[in-house]
């Protein structure tokens, strides 16, 4: 079921499947979506064109589960500026503003624990998401953008001074069993964003990787998702 979510300062497009059978919601974040039209050319609606993370999700089974899209992505309001999917899609409104949006969902079915899946910059948010919260039982990424300090520096991109970094909330996150998914022919996240990511952690023993060596950014993952999910996603003795 398609809904729309409305927060403090966003309405936020979501895809729910609520059965209501278990007591854990599993939800997917979105990425960047379309935020830049080119390199220097900030994008004048943030909707992705590659809906990959939608089709991620409606191949997964798990029967309480919900998409959702980020600020400005399909439905626009008052307060869409170009900043918002730029140099402020990771600040702590942003963060805010999906935490809130994800109260009302649980507060739709007997849910007790959150799962969180994250797309590229989704899974950015995810972990900060995670980081401000005490019900996520578990974070798994797909060309999670870990570290956008690092990755901006990679490809030499301006910096986002007013944005959250994931890795200043490691002490956090130490806890969280993570899985982070990395395509092999991905040019945008490579696995050393994963390795930095790792490095700023004193205790690494929630924190695993997969690599899928066909993969590439936004593209490779679907047909083997439901076997990707089978893959479990917890903290080492």
């Amino acid at each position: 079921m398609a809904e729309i979510r409305e927060t403090r300062h966003f309405h936020l497009q979501t895809l729910q499947n609520l059965a209501g059978e278990q007591k854990t919601l599993r939800v997917y974040i979105e990425g960047d979506g379309h935020a830049w039209a080119s390199r220097r050319r900030p994008s004048l609606d943030p909707t992705p064109h590659n809906l990959m993370l939608i089709d991620l999700m409606r191949r997964d089974n798990f029967p309480d589960r919900v998409y959702l899209a980020r600020p400005c992505q399909f439905v626009s309001s008052e307060h869409c500026k170009i900043p918002v999917w730029t140099s402020l899609r990771y600040s702590q409104p942003m963060v805010d503003t999906l935490n809130e949006a994800l109260d009302q969902l649980k507060a739709k079915g007997p849910y007790n624990d959150i799962e969180l899946i994250g797309f590229s910059g989704g899974g950015t948010l995810a972990l900060l998401m995670a980081a401000s919260r005490n019900d996520v039982i578990s974070i798994r990424t797909v060309a999670g953008n870990l570290d956008p300090v690092f990755v901006n520096q990679f490809h030499n991109v301006s910096p986002m001074p007013d944005s959250l970094n994931p890795i200043d909330f490691s002490s956090k996150l130490a806890s969280i069993p993570q899985l982070h998914f990395i395509g092999g022919k991905d040019t945008v996240i490579t696995p050393a964003v994963y390795d930095h990511y790792q490095s700023s952690f004193s205790k690494q023993h929630c924190l695993s990787r997969y690599v899928k060596p066909a993969a590439r950014h936004n593209t490779g993952w679907e047909q083997s998702w439901p076997e990707l999910l089978e893959i479990p996603v917890k903290c080492r003795q």
